[in-house]
């Protein structure tokens, strides 16, 4: 086996492992049932994530059926780097699994506050509130490393920074409003996407305060 099939069936690998954990959670906790959106989102997340699924889905069957067919997709990618992006990309989906594990029936692919909802501290929501994006962030990274596929690499960075930003204000004030003081404190003790962030932030409000 050559280095380029080699990389090529761990991407497949990395992907067949995310869906399976997908499906499996998504039916065990009951969220099979749910809409693929809610209207709580707005429409430009929704319009976006279309817009860029689609080049997303052809970039990954390219790679996988057809890898020597479309070279302009490609940008050369040093094996040590592709390697790197491997690791990256199993540890993404290994932080997925945690995060699906740790919301058991809280989870929902959409904005819904369960009538079970619990607000999760454990796991990996002991050091960021929103481990599922920084997992899908270093995921799509590993992607684009271990292909050299910068469509993969750019639409499902995209996708996921959309999510990142325009849904997570939305998000962030759902769980506000259902969990009050609660949320306030674990919002003031956990980074929102990277440990620890959140002393800077601390610090930087204390700062200006000070200032002011």
């Amino acid at each position: 086996m050559n280095l380029s099939t080699l990389f090529r069936v761990l991407f497949i690998t990395i992907f067949t492992s995310l869906t399976a954990i997908r499906v499996y959670f998504r039916v065990a906790t009951g969220a099979i049932r749910d809409t693929g959106f809610a209207r709580k989102e707005g429409a430009l997340p929704v319009v976006l994530r279309l817009v860029l699924g689609a080049p997303l889905l052809f970039a990954t069957g390219a790679y996988v059926f057809a890898p020597a067919a479309f070279g302009w997709m490609y940008v050369r990618v040093p094996p040590l780097v592709q390697l790197t992006g491997a690791m990256l990309g199993f540890a993404a989906v290994l932080g997925i699994y945690l995060v699906h594990r740790e919301l058991g029936t809280c989870f929902s692919s959409t904005l819904v506050i369960r009538e079970n909802h619990k607000l999760v501290r454990s796991g990996p929501y002991r050091l960021v509130r929103h481990p599922m994006y920084s997992s899908y962030l270093l995921l799509f990274a590993g992607a684009f490393l271990v292909s050299g596929n910068w469509v993969v690499g750019v639409c499902g960075t995209a996708i996921i920074a959309t999510l990142m930003t325009v849904r997570l204000a939305r998000e962030e004030a759902l769980l506000v409003d259902r969990f009050g003081a609660e949320y306030e404190e674990y919002r003031s003790t956990t980074g929102m996407f990277i440990p620890m962030t959140h002393k800077l932030a601390n610090a930087l409000k204390e700062s200006r305060d000070t200032v002011g």
